[in-house]
Order: structure tokens, then sequence, then C-alpha cells
């Protein structure tokens, strides 16, 4: 028997020793399910209604302020009323649109449920 026999020969018998060692018989997993009654409680996003209001009062705001004249004699010019209404129509509409999320983020928790949810445990 020459060495490069007897080498592939320990060779395979070291591979089927690892994958055995690697590859205990482990037991199929253990599934229980558990029924559990969950609360279903609804909410607002409240970033989004409060950034869309605020776009939308600076807008209304900055157009508004195009439609009234500038006295050519005044010490500020179209440009600086235009964004000084912006910012305030800006507060504005952050204002009211915050008042507005709050507002549907109580109607929206009247609404409230109960589902039964599945809990499985798998061990």
């Amino acid at each position: 028997m020459s060495s490069t026999e007897s080498t592939s020969e320990s060779m395979g018998e070291a591979t089927a020793t690892e994958a055995a060692v690697q590859d205990p018989v482990t037991p199929d997993p253990a599934e229980t399910d558990t029924q559990v009654e969950v609360a279903l409680v609804r909410s607002v996003r409240y970033g989004p209604i409060i950034v869309v209001g605020t776009a939308i009062g600076a807008v209304i705001a900055a157009i508004a302020a195009l439609f009234f004249p500038v006295d050519p004699d005044a010490e500020y010019e179209l440009g600086q009323a235009v964004g000084m209404a912006l910012v305030v129509g800006a507060v504005i509409g952050l204002t009211l649109s915050a008042l507005l999320a709050l507002l549907l983020g109580r109607i929206a928790k009247r609404n409230r449920g109960a589902a039964l949810a599945v809990l499985t445990d798998v061990k």
C-alpha cells in the first residue's frame, strides 16, 4: 500500500468523523401555540401632519403677501415682506396642524378593538 492510498483512506475516515461531530442528532423542535387576546389601539402619526401643515401655511402666506403692493417709499422690499409672511404663515400652519393632529389622535384612540394573537414558542 502506498503512502497516498493510506493518506486518502485516513482523510476519508477523518471527514466522516468530523461530519459526525459537527452534525449531532438533534430532536425535532417542539412548538407550543398559545392564543392571547390583545388590545388594538389606533394612533396618528404626528410628524407628517405637522410638517405638511407647516409647509401649507408658509406657502399660503407667501402667496398672499405677493398680492399686497409695497409702497415705493417703504423701508422694506417685496422679498422681505414675502419672507416675513412666510415665517409667520409657517408658525400659524404649525400651530393649526399640531392642534389638528392632537384632535385626530383623540378621535383615533376612541376606536379600540380586540384581536386574538397566536404566540408560538419553539423549544
